[in-house]
């Protein structure tokens, strides 16, 4: 009940009773989202995602074929390609054999981990998001097509590998997304079959699909609204303040 003048003859005591009160509801009410909501998990993609990776992989690609393949001149729409498929796949378009694809992939990776430091950050708002998810009682995962070492890395230099409790990399999958073996995989991990896949590219959206769970496309890396329309995903988000709205949005349905 709201405070009037005259209703209490200690305003000060009052306000702060009601503070009082007010933190004991707000821990009951987290202590109940956290019940209810255990056995719920969100799936992130990585790169695009949770990590604003997309100069990395620029100058990755762009170095590994200077290196590598110096007689053919790389644009930067097609070094943009490289981002979000299978890496060996994305290879594969320039070199014959497998053995090639692999030389590629391993000079690659070692570019990339020295370029990390340099090149990757979290997005605005990521942080904050994963801190709530988990207080609301959510299990947090990573599937991705990097591997795992590599998504461990990038999630602590930007300081939020301790709010995952699953990390799904390429080298765990019997295929790489959009196969839903990496969804199933932390299905089975946590014994649910409750989930959500929140990514930044078509293929997330399709992994999802795959996996017969809802989706969510997120547009604050490249990949437009209309295109995740055109996809089929479940929901859109903008900015990742949306997703926790999209998410009270699905457990209200």
């Amino acid at each position: 009940m709201p405070w009037r003048v005259g209703q209490h003859r200690n305003p000060l005591k009052y306000l702060t009773s009601l503070r009082r009160n007010y933190g004991r509801w707000r821990s009951f009410w987290f202590c109940c989202m956290k019940m209810i909501n255990k056995n719920k998990v969100i799936i992130f993609d990585c790169d695009g995602t949770l990590v604003d990776t997309f100069a990395l992989i620029e100058q990755t690609v762009l170095l590994t074929f200077q290196k590598m393949l110096p007689h053919y001149s790389l644009s930067l729409d097609e070094a943009h390609q490289f981002f979000g498929p299978f890496l060996n796949d994305s290879f594969r378009k320039y070199v014959k054999t497998e053995e090639e694809v692999n030389k590629l992939v391993a000079c690659y990776r070692q570019i990339n981990k020295e370029l990390m430091e340099t090149y990757i950050s979290t997005y605005e708002g990521i942080p904050n998001l994963l801190k709530e998810l988990k207080e609301r009682g959510y299990k947090l995962a990573v599937v991705s097509n990097k591997i795992s070492d590599d998504v461990i890395q990038g999630l602590k230099i930007c300081h939020i590998d301790i709010y995952f409790d699953c990390i799904i990399g390429v080298e765990k999958l019997k295929k790489a997304k959009p196969n839903p073996d990496g969804i199933y995989q932390v299905l089975n991990y946590f014994h649910t079959t409750d989930a959500l896949m929140i990514g930044d590219t078509i293929i997330d959206i399709q992994t999802g699909q795959n996996a017969h769970v809802k989706t969510v496309g997120v547009t604050w890396c490249k990949t437009k609204k209309t295109t995740f329309i055109e996809s089929g995903a479940d929901y859109i988000a903008n900015h990742p303040r949306d997703i926790i709205q999209i998410i009270e949005g699905i457990n209200y349905d």
